[in-house]
């Protein structure tokens, strides 16, 4: 019975062969589609599933009076772990974390073997750990097990990867790294594998905090807020009344000034960091919960508009099809056999979808990842089950979506069938529309959607921030002593200066592109109510703002030629929100606060975008202090590579028992925008995948509908018909349907933009002319589509059509 219905579903298949191509690519694609969208979702939702006991494991973070829950700062105080740690009993494990640039810059360490040779890296994404990290995070330990320990001063645990770096296949544990910029000797006392790359939390090296000097007392420190902070709670526990716990236990703390201020401290579960937590100074750019969302609805509809074609391709066929059950009913066929036979062909033409689409994945899996930026693999063992399933799932969903088709062939009376009466039913007809206009309104949302896309990524990158960037080389300073830093920093920017491919060289504690922690008052007075801003603090030199090219509105910038140790630049807005906008000019030269101490304003020069476009301009002050964190170099053109080697040379001479590390800044500043460009990348490639599938659904439909008008047609011409109005007649209802498609799908694309354009505080305005190329792009589809059929049905010669009457 099942190889009968197989042998008579493939005769079928051959004699409809485009028919069957249609449906089979329409299905393949949308699987494709739908597999890769899966694979994509999965993955972000997946974010610290290596984490044993997520529900147990949450980060702290704090935000101010009145301010949304969904804002706030992701770290804290280190003073306020041991307090947690002794005072609140739902508190099982404890671990402070902190970046080791916000104290190192440079994390390099070197390896020395016993014949006196050496082996240096700057290790990435290493930072200073308590002891309860290890049992916090669910290490999966190569080297170690039960044994790795960061409870001691200078203990480190290291990942695989930079184990093998070092010591290649010897064993590591109980080994020793100096660590350059420190100089001091630290012990392996652990290897871990590498952690997967769906983790927020990406780290190669945990040092142990007890390293950090004693003499800065962290434990009781509650003036450096950079400090990310963990907790493992007991089973169970009632976070409400753990976070309540957390913030009355400060309110008898002396130093604890943020219980006057109004902070409020919150507690957010690990898995709910990479895709929900936005808040200042993350650990890196999370993901983003609506993308994943809009993703998800995009590869349901993608599969939606599949099932519609084979609907429609299905159903428009019931003219041809309804003689054929006649037959079958007048030679003893029974209705549950005509249905099951055309699920039977139903179900061939998903087997050859899948293999359609399994094919395609695995000869384009390299491209796909490229897209996705993620690794893809269906067919191994961690992911095969997970493929079938979601395959099996688009199958039974097309095999459902077949059944209406199935159950209206199968119920045709034979009496009509015989006398030649069948006609399309009224139902029907309505039905094959209203899923035509359903396949226009989502190609139209998301072209519109693409469009939008792209522009707000054109616009960002076309939009100067205040600054130029090009050809700017960043060296990270080294950690040294104080007493050699007065004698380090001219003799390294005199050198750097001299090389005759640089053209610029400065000095800054903050760089374009990165998050700024310190935050000051600069006001008019030192008095408590004397108005005052809260700005962004970034030091630098007399040469900052001409290398980088800030324009200079007021005033002028620093300089050797003045006693400027005392003096402040003010970004624009900083001075409009202090000074009001109203003679700017006026203010020069006179004196200001810097928190409570007086400061002359020197200089007023343009805002920049610190910060991605996304965030917008904030108000920053520049001071003459010496905090160097970065040397900015600006390079010329020529032999770049070569520049690079003479910069290090001077850095090597200068600070020899340090470890160069450096990078370009225009790299470094469009790495925010890494996560804006993939969504729009992944956002065109699948629009482009639906608006195929609605095509050739389009063309099937039409290839059909006038194939079954070639009679109508011919006999017109016969009657005199010209061209042009057998092009209206056959071709007016599928605008007519789009037309009533633009109606629906105008306020629903503008909505889902102004909702997408939300997060951007620099966006593009949503134009007429945004909505006008996808109307336009659907439309030349549509003639495109439709137009062959046209005219090919309009020049053939009416004798041999009529012939067949």
């Amino acid at each position: 019975m099942v190889a009968t219905n197989l042998k008579y579903a493939f005769r079928q298949l051959r004699k409809q062969k485009l028919f069957a191509f249609i449906n089979v690519i329409g299905l393949a694609l949308s699987m494709v589609a739908g597999l890769l969208i899966f694979k994509y979702v999965s993955f972000e939702k997946s974010y610290d599933d290596h984490i044993e006991e997520t529900d147990q494991v949450f980060r702290i973070y704090r935000i101010d009076d009145g301010e949304d829950p969904s804002d706030g700062v992701a770290s804290v105080f280190p003073g306020m772990t041991p307090i947690i740690r002794s005072s609140i009993p739902e508190v099982d494990k404890i671990a402070r974390v902190i970046d080791s640039e916000k104290i190192f810059q440079s994390f390099a360490f070197t390896h020395y073997t016993s014949g006196g040779n050496s082996t240096t890296f700057n290790i990435p994404n290493g930072y200073f750990a308590d002891g309860d990290a290890i049992d916090i995070f669910s290490m999966n330990w190569i080297e170690g097990e039960g044994t790795a320990s960061l409870e001691n001063p200078y203990e480190l645990v290291i990942s695989k990867s930079y184990k093998e770096r070092f010591f290649g296949n010897e064993q590591a544990l109980g080994k020793v790294l100096h660590f350059k910029n420190y100089g001091k000797d630290f012990k392996i006392t652990g290897v871990f594998d590498d952690l997967p790359e769906n983790t927020h939390f990406k780290y190669n090296l945990l040092v142990s905090f007890k390293s950090l000097p004693a003499e800065w007392n962290l434990d009781n420190s509650f003036g450096w807020g950079n400090f990310y902070t963990y907790i493992k709670t007991i089973p169970h526990p009632e976070i409400d009344e753990v976070e309540s716990k957390i913030n009355n236990v400060f309110v008898n703390i002396e130093d604890a000034w943020f219980q006057d201020e109004g902070v409020t401290f919150k507690l957010q579960n690990v898995r709910d960091i990479h895709l929900t937590s936005h808040h200042s100074f993350e650990l890196e750019a999370n993901g983003n919960k609506t993308t994943v969302e809009f993703l998800s609805i995009i590869a349901v509809f993608i599969m939606i508009v599949a099932w519609v074609n084979y609907i429609n391709l299905s159903t428009s066929k019931l003219v041809e099809r309804a003689k054929e059950v006649g037959v079958r009913k007048v030679l003893g066929s029974y209705r549950k056999q005509l249905v099951y036979q055309f699920l039977v062909e139903g179900f061939l033409i998903n087997l050859l979808a899948i293999i359609t689409a399994l094919t395609a994945l695995q000869v384009t899996k390299t491209w796909f990842e490229q897209l996705l930026g993620l690794p893809i693999s269906f067919f191994d063992e961690a992911n095969i089950q997970q493929t079938l399933i979601v395959l099996a799932g688009f199958a039974l969903g097309a095999m459902l979506f077949g059944l209406y088709p199935a159950v209206l062939f199968s119920r045709q009376k034979v009496s009509s069938v015989l006398k030649g009466k069948v006609r399309a039913s009224k139902s029907g007809l309505v039905l094959r529309k209203s899923l035509t206009i359903f396949q226009y309104i989502v190609a139209i949302v998301l072209i519109l959607g693409t469009l939008a896309v792209k522009r707000q990524m054109n616009f960002i990158q076309s939009q100067s921030p205040g600054m130029d960037i090009d050809q700017t080389l960043v060296v990270k300073k080294p950690f040294i002593e104080a007493e050699r830093r007065s004698i380090a920093k001219p003799a390294f920017i005199n050198q750097i200066s001299q090389i005759p491919n640089v053209a610029g060289v400065a000095a800054s504690s903050e760089i374009p592109g990165y998050e700024i922690a310190r935050m000051r008052w600069i006001a008019l007075g030192p008095g408590e109510d004397d108005l005052a801003i809260y700005a962004k603090d970034v030091a630098i030199d007399e040469s900052f703002i001409d290398l980088y090219n800030i324009n200079v509105l007021y005033g002028r910038s620093f300089s050797k030629e003045f006693n400027d140790a005392q003096s402040v630049v003010l970004s624009l807005s900083t001075a409009e929100s202090l000074l009001g906008k109203e003679d700017l000019a006026s203010w020069i030269d006179r004196t200001i606060y810097y928190e409570t101490e007086p400061y002359r304003l020197v200089g007023i020069v343009e805002d920049i975008s610190q910060e991605s476009l996304k965030v917008g301009v904030q108000p920053h002050i520049y001071t003459y202090h010496d905090r160097v964190i970065y040397y900015s170099i600006k390079l010329k053109p020529e032999d770049m590579h070569g520049t690079i080697d003479e910069v290090q040379a001077v850095f090597g001479s200068v600070f020899p028992e340090s470890h160069f590390d450096y990078f370009f800044l225009d790299e470094y500043f469009n790495r925010q925008y890494k996560a804006d460009a993939l969504f729009g990348k992944i956002f065109s490639f699948f629009s482009l995948l639906a608006i195929v599938i609605t095509s050739l659904g389009l063309f099937g439909l039409s290839l059909y509908n006038i194939t079954q008008r070639a009679k109508e047609v011919s006999i017109r011409k016969i009657l005199g018909a010209k061209l042009l109005s057998l092009f209206y007649l056959l071709s007016r209802e599928y605008f007519l349907l789009l037309a009533g498609s633009i109606i629906v799908a105008v306020p629903i694309g503008y909505y889902l933009i102004e909702n997408w354009l939300g997060a951007f505080a620099n966006r593009i305005t949503v134009s007429v002319d945004l909505f006008i190329v996808p109307l336009l792009i659907v439309l030349v589809l549509t003639l495109v589509t439709v137009a062959y059929q046209v005219i090919k049905a309009a020049d053939a010669n009416p004798a041999e059509t009529l012939r067949q009457e």
